[in-house]
């Protein structure tokens, strides 16, 4: 017996080794040779596992490596076991039209809200189509081009420009970034609330701005948290007893503290509510059984409209002022053409002149296509086994466009990585619709964003206005550059540096 224990026990030492080896040896030949996904283009490295893609998602650089990849293995890439990226507009349009009934992934729990999920991470088609029904017509057009909505917004304009005004009085290179956040979330919450529970934070009064102030910390550590939200949780209980600051990545608590106590305020006071607003809309909706709308759920669509359109308009405003703060030239031809509009009572044209504005117009399209305004985890499942560009994709993947790797089609734009507004204004009627079908800033097909005619409101009144009277320029002794502007890979793609200086001054107005 003790022999036997004495030769068991190597030959057992021996074995667990090389079990592991043959089933790691056997995991890898099944991967690279004979799995569903074997012959799908992309690094060998994700055919194996997917925590190599979660590797680059945790060091924010998701976008630009997939990007990378397409450039290297073609438009459809294996970017892990199971998950697909594609470049193309053929299979964009197949996989986000309605049509295509491709529900979203669960990537989109990470967004779900006082337990509720909001029309945005609504995973199945049919059951947000009949959500969508409830908020279409609020963000339509016809809804958003009326004085109503535009007279707050012009408002908060007049505001802003105000405020810019003293500043570089005192100090002439700012930066941008936190301003256009305060401007877009004042927007959002008076389209949302109305005049009596929205925020005011561009006057600098405002306990709002503390919670803004969190909110890029937040996203950097977003990432981290969807990948593994225990060990998140723990890292953070660990930083903020070491740290002993308790507010530490709390930002989006308080924003949601914040939404329900304005929420709660409201239905206490129906008084306040005010009809045009998303409040009042919700409101005065009913359920399929002519019920009032569950208190939990109107929480989470109000604030997921919050946090989607002060975001997208922050940073797209943002990467557009930077963008002509690096080509001057471009500013002088805005100037030009909104000079030759006639003014309104506050000195700067007519929301129709700003938006039948076609030089503004092109430079806003040309800085949202070179930085796109999300992630691009428009995550998608595919429904059953498909041909998509000839690659066959096994029902279940998970596949979602590249935003970075189709709106830098050189098949649609000629000098992908230049910022030629030109090309907007020059294209024929068949270089434009090339061109829009590789253009998603807002999404694409049945799920585009809802608020894209307000987003562009705010931004088109904020840069006519503000480039009638002021100059900018890049600023050498600062902080930010061409490599600190590169976009993050967090949820709402933040610039590197977390910050864009642009030096501002005052122009002479006759």
């Amino acid at each position: 017996m003790e022999l036997l224990h004495l030769v068991a026990f190597p030959l057992l030492r021996l074995s667990i080794p090389f079990l592991v080896f043959a089933i790691a040896a056997g995991h890898i030949i099944y991967a690279l040779w004979f799995s569903p996904y074997s012959h799908v283009p992309g690094p060998r490295l994700c055919k194996i596992t997917g925590f190599w893609i979660i590797y680059h998602d945790m060091m924010l650089q998701r976008n630009q490596k997939i990007y990378q990849w397409h450039e290297k293995y073609g438009s459809i890439v294996l970017i892990a076991p199971g998950q697909v990226s594609v470049s193309t507009a053929n299979v964009t349009r197949q996989i986000y039209t309605s049509s295509g009934y491709h529900p979203k992934s669960a990537y989109f729990n990470n967004f779900i809200m006082y337990g509720e999920r909001p029309i945005f991470s609504t995973l199945d088609c049919r059951e947000h189509r009949r959500l969508r029904k409830r908020t279409f017509g609020f963000y339509q057009p016809t809804s958003i081009y009326k004085p109503a909505v535009l007279e707050p917004i012009r408002h908060q304009m007049l505001l802003f420009l105000r405020q810019l005004e003293t500043d570089v009085q005192a100090q002439e290179t700012l930066d941008i970034l936190p301003r256009c956040n305060m401007y877009s979330f004042d927007n959002i919450t008076r389209l949302i609330y109305g005049p009596y529970h929205c925020a005011r934070t561009v006057e600098p009064t405002q306990q709002e701005r503390i919670i803004l102030d969190g909110w890029k910390e937040c996203e950097v550590w977003n990432n981290f948290q969807y990948n593994f939200p225990r060990i998140y949780r723990l890292v953070k209980l660990a930083i903020c007893q070491a740290s002993r600051n308790p507010n530490f990545l709390t930002a989006e608590e308080q924003l949601s503290e914040w939404n329900m106590a304005k929420l709660t305020s409201s239905l206490e006071k129906p008084d306040t509510i005010v009809a045009g607003t998303l409040m009042g809309q919700l409101y005065e909706a009913r359920t399929e059984h002519g019920e009032p709308l569950p208190f939990s759920w109107m929480g989470a669509e109000l604030l997921d409209n919050i946090q989607a359109a002060q975001t997208t308009v922050a940073l797209a405003l943002t990467y557009a002022l930077w963008d002509l703060a690096c080509h001057p030239q471009w500013q002088h031809q805005i100037r030009q053409e909104l000079l030759t509009k006639p003014l309104c009572d506050d000195g700067f044209p007519s929301f129709a002149d700003i938006n039948s504005a076609e030089v503004l117009d092109a430079c806003i399209r040309e800085s949202s296509r070179l930085n796109p305004l999300s992630s691009g985890r428009a995550e998608r499942v595919v429904p059953e086994t498909k041909i998509y560009d000839n690659v066959v994709i096994p029902a279940g993947t998970i596949i979602s466009t590249s935003t970075a790797a189709i709106q830098r089609s050189p098949d649609a734009f000629a000098e992908p990585h230049e910022y030629r507004p030109d090309r907007w204004l020059q294209a024929d009627t068949a270089q434009l619709r090339a061109m829009e079908s590789c253009y998603m800033p807002f999404g694409y097909g049945a799920r585009l964003c809802l608020g894209k005619a307000f987003a562009l409101a705010e931004i088109k009144i904020m840069m006519a206005c503000l480039l009638l009277r002021f100059q900018l320029s890049e600023d050498a002794q600062s902080l930010t550059n061409a490599q600190t502007m590169t976009q993050l890979g967090t949820q709402n793609a933040l610039p590197r540096g977390l910050r864009c200086d642009i030096k501002i001054r005052r122009l002479d107005v006759n």
